[in-house]
């Protein structure tokens, strides 16, 4: 798709044994027995590959954030080590400014203060401008829970979208997925892909390499006694928890990565169990 023009293609038999993906770049030519149809004829090498939901070549992942419904920080841990795991460059977006209180604002900037961030209220487009530009020329996927405002964001920068939103439950305080396929919007500069979400998030990342994906962490490594330091239970010797001590390493960010840390070691554990 380039702008608001859409080319119907079909795919080589070769091509179709190892599978298309949405946001596959590829080289086609005209199909001679049919007008205005196309025939792919290759899938030009990856970036990248997102297997649920499943895109390719992925550069930017805008992680989507808001007071309500509560957001789950520790599934927005996975996303980023995910991302760095992937070349994907994450990207945290707070929406629902104009109702967030200015603490709750504050702590996410506090949390993620490593990684591009913005505020905005994609319902009223404040702050929409200044992301476009940003995600300008590059692919990226939405990602966040129900009801944080992902098919609002969408509408706000892709103007034909017309995707269906779904409100936050009163009761509960959580929405229902209105997303349910995988598609990438085009215009002018901007490419969005609208997912079903990233829920069921698993990471293969060994639990020993875990520390590796915090960049807050790493100023502080050089004060670590033992070369395998899992800052964790190392106290006085481990510089990053000498720097949680001195208010240097946030609080919360550092308890997720021990939890998530023994998860990990638990997982890779018994795989040779």
């Amino acid at each position: 798709m380039s702008g608001e023009k859409i080319f119907e293609a079909s795919c080589l038999k070769t091509i179709k044994k190892n599978r298309l993906f949405v946001g596959d770049n590829v080289e086609s030519k005209e199909n001679e027995y049919s007008a205005n149809k196309y025939i792919i004829t290759k899938v030009l090498p990856r970036k990248n590959i997102i297997p649920r939901p499943t895109i390719a070549n992925i550069d930017k992942l805008l992680i989507l954030i808001a007071s309500v419904p509560k957001p789950d920080f520790l599934l927005i841990d996975k996303l980023i080590i995910y991302c760095y795991e992937n070349s994907i460059e994450p990207v945290v977006v707070i929406n629902k400014c104009d109702v967030s209180d200015k603490v709750f604002v504050e702590d996410v900037c506090n949390q993620y203060y490593f990684l591009q961030t913005f505020s905005i209220s994609a319902k009223n487009k404040s702050g929409i401008d200044a992301l476009s530009k940003y995600i300008s020329n590059s692919i990226c996927a939405v990602c966040g829970q129900s009801a944080v405002g992902k098919s609002t964001l969408i509408n706000a920068l892709i103007p034909f979208a017309n995707l269906q939103t779904q409100n936050v439950s009163e009761k509960i305080l959580r929405g229902k997925h209105t997303t349910r396929v995988n598609e990438i919007f085009v215009y002018n500069h901007l490419m969005i892909a609208d997912t079903p979400g990233f829920s069921n998030l698993d990471l293969d990342v060994d639990f020993k390499e875990l520390y590796k994906f915090y960049p807050e962490f790493e100023p502080h490594l050089c004060n670590c006694r033992y070369l395998d330091c899992s800052h964790i239970k190392e106290g006085n010797d481990c510089g990053v928890v000498n720097a949680l001590k001195c208010g240097k390493v946030n609080k919360d960010r550092y308890l997720r990565y021990v939890e998530l840390y023994k998860k990990q070691k638990e997982m890779w554990e018994k795989r040779y169990d």
